[in-house]
């Protein structure tokens, strides 16, 4: 009962002061559930993402001609990636002339190893059968049948 009258003094002479008035934390924040050490997003991760939209854009004619899916520009987790055995990524997305419906698909393997980066695209064409672009999982021995006009590029 003798608490009641203090706290809104103690409010009131905390504004006055300029100090805002300090509270005890009942319980203790619970954990997060995924931890992420990298902070925001795994920095290997999104060089080795972005590489590869880059790549793509590079083999379509550049940005005037050519934009990737917008889950290439976000955070790099969410991006259609698998995790290779190797170190490496593979990224399957889509493309094509910016604000049109995408018309290419696109095959990356990026291996973001800093003592010799490389960047292959394993396909770079038509879009292929609907199931083949969302399905979760891509063989990283095997992502797709290389097409006529293979392309490799390396850093």
């Amino acid at each position: 009962m003798l608490l009641r009258p203090v706290i809104p003094s103690l409010l009131l002479c905390s504004t006055l002061i300029g100090t805002p008035p300090v509270l005890a934390q009942l319980s203790p924040a619970p954990p997060s559930e995924t931890f992420n050490p990298f902070g925001v997003d795994n920095p290997v991760l999104q060089r080795a993402r972005n590489w590869a939209r880059q790549a793509a854009e590079r083999a379509n004619g550049g940005l005037s001609r050519y934009r990737a899916e917008e889950l290439m520009f976000g955070p790099a987790s969410q991006s259609p990636f698998v995790e290779n055995g190797d170190g490496s990524f593979t990224f399957r997305f889509l493309g094509g002339p910016p604000a049109a419906p995408p018309t290419i698909e696109s095959i990356v393997t990026v291996n973001p190893d800093s003592a010799n980066p490389t960047i292959r695209i394993d396909y770079n064409g038509p879009i292929q059968a609907q199931e083949a672009v969302t399905s979760p999982s891509i063989d990283p021995m095997n992502p797709m049948p290389a097409p006529e006009l293979s392309n490799t590029n390396t850093l």
